[in-house]
């Protein structure tokens, strides 16, 4: 082996670096694909958060009002079973056995409480 073939091996193992060319457009594309990807996984996880405070809310909040108000001293004997009926009204809702304009009118009438959507900006 000559000096030039061992320099030649030399300076390949010291080369570990790996050189592309790409043209404007794929590199373009290269970085969209990443940023849409990033996106999506961030937005995924940003509605399982959404989800998971709703649903602590919607099980804990009422579940207080009731202890502390309205069964002070049975509390410890209902709500087991309060929290079960809100579980299955909960999925029957998911199973469209409920009509949410229906719990919302029932909302407004005897909770006097009117929920309605934001207009888009």
């Amino acid at each position: 082996m000559g000096r030039a073939e061992r320099r030649r091996l030399e300076k390949q193992k010291g080369k570990q670096v790996k050189t592309y060319n790409l043209t404007r457009s794929q590199l373009h594309n290269a970085v969209r694909q990443v940023t849409e990807e990033d996106l999506k996984r961030i937005k995924q996880e940003a509605m399982e958060d959404a989800i998971n405070t709703a649903m602590t809310l919607f099980l804990v909040l009422p579940m207080e009002v009731l202890m502390d108000h309205y069964w002070k001293k049975t509390y410890a004997k209902k709500i087991p079973e309060f929290t079960e009926l809100v579980l299955q009204y909960y999925e029957r809702w998911q199973n469209g056995e409920l009509d949410m304009d229906e719990m919302k009118k029932d909302l407004w009438e005897y909770g006097g409480v009117r929920l309605e959507e934001r207009e888009a900006e």
